[in-house]
C-alpha cells in the first residue's frame, strides 16, 4: 500500500473545490453517495483528497473542474480513464458505480483518506466492475 501526504497547500485547494462542487452538485440535484453519518461537505473533501492524493502518486493531474461532473473520470492514468474512490473508515466496504457502458471507466481506485493521510489501498479493473458492479471490500 503506498501512502501519500498532502500539503497544506493541496488541502487549501480541495476545500475551495470542494465548497463549488458542493453547490453546483447540491443545485442540480446530485446527491452525494455516503456510508457514514458525516455532513455532505466532510463526504465532498475526502473524495477531493482521495483524487489528489492518488494524483500526487501517480504523477498525473486530477480533474480539478467545478462543472457538473457525475461519470466522468477522475484523471486519467497511463491513458485509462480512473475513478478515484474513497473513505476515511477504516475497514470498510467501498462503493463505486455499477458497470455502465456509457460510464465506464478503466480502473477503479480505492483510497482511505485520514486528514492529510492517503493511503492507496489499490484498483480495480474494469472488466471486474462489470462483472460484480456495487461494492469492494479492503479490509
Amino acid at each position: 500500500m503506498a501512502q501519500v501526504q498532502l500539503s497544506p497547500g493541496a488541502m487549501a485547494v480541495a476545500s475551495a473545490i470542494g465548497s463549488l462542487r458542493q453547490a453546483v452538485n447540491r443545485t442540480a440535484g446530485m446527491v452525494n453517495l455516503k456510508a457514514g453519518p458525516q455532513d455532505p461537505m466532510t463526504t465532498e473533501l475526502v473524495g477531493i483528497y482521495g483524487e489528489l492524493g492518488f494524483a500526487q502518486w501517480a504523477n498525473v493531474m486530477p480533474d480539478l473542474s467545478i462543472h457538473l461532473r457525475s461519470g466522468s473520470p477522475d484523471c486519467t492514468f497511463h491513458g485509462r480513464a480512473v475513478d478515484v474512490k474513497a473513505t476515511r473508515r477504516k475497514p470498510t466496504p467501498v462503493w463505486y458505480t455499477d458497470w455502465r457502458p456509457d460510464k465506464a471507466m478503466a480502473l477503479y481506485v480505492f483510497v482511505m483518506v485520514d486528514y492529510a493521510t492517503v493511503d492507496i489501498c489499490g484498483w480495480v479493473p474494469e472488466a471486474v466492475v462489470r462483472q460484480r458492479p456495487g461494492r469492494a471490500e479492503w479490509r
